[in-house]
């Protein structure tokens, strides 16, 4: 997001002007905090927006000044949100050196569980003890450190930030059966997040000849290659719904929605933990839990069995993984990601999963390319659909900023958030989120423009209500 002016006002004691810098060394960091001027934080929650927070960070730094560390030993070249559970971004603003610690293990619950319940997390150690390697390759622009060691800052102190100072949730605490109200400010972040069913490759093109969409697997290889959203097959959020509760039928096999193609293929549901933002979004739309009395329980690791396999994963990214292996296997999988994962953008290991239509709709139909740049079809938005109210699986964010934050934390965290929900730039809007119209936002609403960020609706702040359309 265009974050840059906040994030330089909060920072009120960083030096006026642009500076061109190098990108930060763990040396560097270690002479900051030995000198007192490391701004140093920590943010913890939800993966799916992990790009989006980075680049909230990033629009804020000096040019060419940011460094990306991660525990993940991986030398492609990955972004942030595909490069695990535990990262960390450095850069200068103004000169001066920033870190932020980004904790994502385990999803949106640990914007709130260490302040409500006293959870312990993991982030990447002090850098300039971390001992990181430089890695091969890099994201675009970025240096990457990989192979940082990871500490538990409340049972082994390292002289670092020992506690979150809040983070970002792709739902309300409620949904999770918490009151955060004395551990801190909760709000709204004015921001829609898209999520769509995904599957595994050789599910799809099964879904495809199932549905009539192709002949064949060969046809549809050949016909559609670039897996074109006008094309891809559908599947209903009742059918979700009978694969994802605990106990059902369509869980013996895939032959309920493939015929024949899916009999004796075993059931590979990719789903995530409890404490997930995409879980309790999944949770609350498709089995009305626990908005409703009558909700439905989500299958779990333990239901697994016969030939239904149920995997809670800690992160997107291992989602995505896990779809991608599974088709390299040929197998048939299924899974939940926000539509801020773009496969077209992935590393190899993360890039073997499609999106279906839901009810008809897919999440990426939508807009004309006003800037003709060879996507004419919103692939990069992913949320026409969701703004007109055409896509129903679209859930609103919240921010939390911990009543223990240190002060750059309790500054840059609302600084975030309220650049998410009115930012300065609206086509700097990222993939799949769109703006509460709540928010104040002077951006367009739903139209055929790639500026439409403004939802027609909201849920008001309650993702267990209905979506209402008013604008």
């Amino acid at each position: 997001m265009q974050v840059k002016q906040m994030i330089l006002a909060v920072a009120a004691t960083l030096a006026a002007g642009s500076v061109l810098a190098a990108p930060v060394t763990p040396a560097q960091i270690g002479a900051a905090r030995t000198a007192g001027t490391l701004q140093e934080t920590w943010i913890s929650g939800a993966s799916a927006p992990t790009f989006n927070i980075f680049r909230g960070f990033e629009l804020g730094c000096d040019a060419n000044s940011v460094s990306l560390f991660s525990n993940s030993s991986s030398d492609t070249s990955v972004r942030p949100g595909s490069l695990g559970n535990y990262a960390a971004y450095a850069c200068t603003r103004g000169g001066r050196v920033s870190v932020v610690y980004h904790t994502v293990f385990d999803g949106s619950l640990n914007a709130y569980a260490p302040h409500i319940n006293g959870t312990q997390l993991q982030r990447l150690r002090r850098l300039e003890n971390a001992s990181c390697a430089i890695a091969t390759s890099a994201f675009p622009g970025h240096v990457n450190y990989k192979s940082c060691t990871l500490v538990n800052p409340a049972a082994t102190p390292d002289g670092a930030v020992a506690k979150p100072a809040g983070g970002f949730s792709d739902v309300e605490a409620s949904l999770f059966g918490f009151d955060v109200s004395t551990a801190g400010t909760e709000v709204e972040a004015n921001v829609g997040q898209t999520f769509g069913v995904a599957v595994t490759i050789p599910l799809y093109r099964a879904l495809q000849v199932a549905q009539g969409i192709y002949a064949s697997t060969a046809a549809a290889n050949a016909a559609d290659a670039a897996f074109s959203p006008a094309n891809a097959p559908n599947i209903s959020s009742s059918q979700y719904t009978s694969i994802v509760a605990q106990f059902s039928g369509y869980q013996s096999d895939w032959s309920p929605l493939v015929g024949d193609a899916g009999a004796g293929k075993a059931v590979y549901l990719e789903r995530r933990v409890a404490s997930s933002g995409t879980q309790a979004s999944s949770n609350a739309y498709f089995l009305k839990n626990p908005c409703s009395t009558a909700g439905l329980e989500p299958a779990a690791a333990v239901d697994s069995g016969g030939s239904f396999f149920v995997t809670e994963h800690s992160g997107s990214g291992n989602v995505k993984t896990a779809l991608t292996t599974r088709g390299t296997n040929n197998q048939f999988a299924i899974g939940v990601l926000s539509m801020e994962n773009n496969w077209r953008s992935e590393s190899a290991a993360n890039a073997g999963y499609r999106y279906l239509k839901l009810d008809g709709v897919h999440p990426e139909a939508g807009t004309v390319d006003v800037n003709a740049n060879g996507t004419a079809d919103g692939l990069e938005f992913a949320r026409e659909s969701a703004i007109n109210g055409n896509y129903g699986f679209h859930i609103e964010m919240r921010s939390f900023v911990a009543n223990t934050a240190d002060t750059f934390g309790r500054n840059l965290i609302p600084a975030i958030t309220s650049a998410l929900g009115n930012p300065n730039n609206c086509a700097d809007v990222p993939r799949g989120l769109t703006l509460n119209p709540l928010g104040g936002s002077s951006c367009s609403t739903g139209s055929s423009s790639e500026l439409a960020v403004v939802a027609k609706g909201t849920r008001f702040g309650n993702n267990c209500a209905a979506q209402q359309l008013f604008n």
